[in-house]
């Protein structure tokens, strides 16, 4: 009967060490991931800003060797513009333009449904990533010519 009791007691505590474990694994898992992106798409970075308390993704396209006057954008370096989002698995509520630079421009997606997966097409370059946890994420894409 002890060693029933002492077999029980074993099994028991080497099962919640394989939680435990199997839980600090997930934890440590990232909460996104850049599935793929063409190779013009220099830097990608991904943030969560702890500060927003609302579901929203905040996409923000540079030319880092965009134009700041008229005679660069004739020679092939024009900003970066967001040209189409698609989904690929989540949803979102509209789209909201930021800002637009001669480097690049800034939008929001907003009332996201987590996890999302997102296309994003910039000029003529794509991205393709995912978020799984809710939340204000802050997403800075830069582009090379």
């Amino acid at each position: 009967m002890k060693l029933l009791t002492i077999c029980t007691g074993i099994l028991f505590a080497i099962s919640s060490l394989t939680l435990t474990a199997q839980e600090k694994k997930i934890r440590l898992e990232k909460p996104f991931i850049v599935h793929d992106k063409t190779s013009k798409i220099s830097r990608v970075d991904i943030r969560k800003d702890t500060k927003g308390a609302e579901n929203i993704i905040q996409i923000d396209a540079t030319n880092a060797s965009g134009g700041a006057n008229m005679a660069s954008r004739s020679m092939g370096l024009a900003s970066a513009e967001i040209t189409s989002v698609n989904i690929i698995n989540g949803s979102y509520n509209m789209t909201r333009e930021i800002s637009k630079t001669s480097r690049g421009m800034s939008m929001q997606l907003l009332d996201v449904v987590f996890p999302l997966r997102v296309r994003v097409t910039i000029t003529d370059q794509f991205l393709d990533f995912e978020i799984k946890e809710a939340g204000f994420w802050k997403v800075s894409v830069g582009l090379i010519n």
